[in-house]
This record gives structure tokens, sequence and C-alpha cells, in this order.
């Protein structure tokens, strides 16, 4: 099976054919996202506000005074942690890889960590634009 598939992606690379393996989403809260219910790529969405708004969250679940608020963190820790950390890990991720692809704006979507499609949020039409700009 990996043969076939390995002889596939060979023969569509020397048709010319783009490969479309990877398609990263950079966007904020606002944005409202287009996904593939099942896309035959890794696609990870990404809000660079997704670290504000879990602050956000956080406060608003906190008692009025400074020292109740403390006592409230000491106590609630672990559990905000948990809640929490799969959506900190993913905001810092997405804002290293913003950096590092330099994007400066969004929504972006990068595909095969290379090509950069600015102001498109869905991301079957960013797709074909990347497929249509290999094709020509």
């Amino acid at each position: 099976m990996k043969q076939l598939l390995s002889a596939l992606l060979v023969a569509a690379a020397s048709l010319g054919h783009a490969q479309v393996t990877t398609v990263e989403v950079f966007a904020n809260s606002a944005t409202h996202v287009q996904q593939p219910a099942q896309p035959p790529y890794v696609l990870k969405v990404y809000r660079l506000d997704a670290m504000a708004q879990i602050g956000q969250q956080i406060t608003q679940q906190l008692p009025a005074g400074e020292e109740q608020a403390k006592l409230y963190m000491q106590q609630h820790e672990a559990q905000i942690r948990a809640k929490y950390k799969s959506q900190i890990v993913n905001a810092a991720n997405g804002m290293s890889l913003a950096i590092h692809y330099k994007l400066d704006r969004v929504p972006a979507v990068v595909i095969n960590r290379s090509s950069i499609i600015y102001g498109v949020s869905d991301v079957n039409q960013a797709v074909q634009l990347f497929l249509q700009s290999r094709g020509r």
C-alpha cells in the first residue's frame, strides 16, 4: 500500500500536479472560517486572539475583591489549567507560526508551509486558488 501511494505521488508530481499536504488557517475570533468536513490533508486553525479570549473567560469567573480572586485562583488552578491547556497550546503555536511565516494580516491560509493566501477564510477556496496558481 505504501509503495502504491508513493508511486501515485511520484506520478502526480511528474504530471505537474500540485499536492496539498497541510493547510494552516490563521484568523481571529471574529472571522468565520469555512472548513471542509474531512479534508484529504492536515488542517489546523489558529485563532491569533485566543490568549486574550481565554484571559477574558478566566477574568469573568473571578470574584470582585483582590484577596477573594487570589484565593479562587489558588483553589481552582488545577481545574483552570486542565480546562484551558489545549487552547493555550494551540494559541501559542499559532502565534509562533504566524511570526515564523511573517504573516502581516488575517485571515491568512498557509498551504504546504510555504504558500500564503491572504483575505480568504474559506479553506476550499484557498486550496483552489493554490492549485490554480500551481497549474499555470
